[in-house]
């Protein structure tokens, strides 16, 4: 697993906190926040 500082994306739903997450990885620069932006935790996140 490897944890790292919250982030989102300003188009998304949920936050990511791996950086082994895809959804999270597909993220474009531009849209790429840090923190949760008080969005619940992504699905894939919590299983990795």
């Amino acid at each position: 697993m490897a944890k790292v500082k919250p982030f989102h994306g300003v188009d998304r739903n949920v936050y990511h906190d791996n950086d082994k997450c895809v959804d999270g990885n597909n993220i474009e620069k531009e849209n790429l926040r840090q923190g949760t932006g008080g969005k619940p935790k992504c699905q894939r996140c919590k299983g990795l």
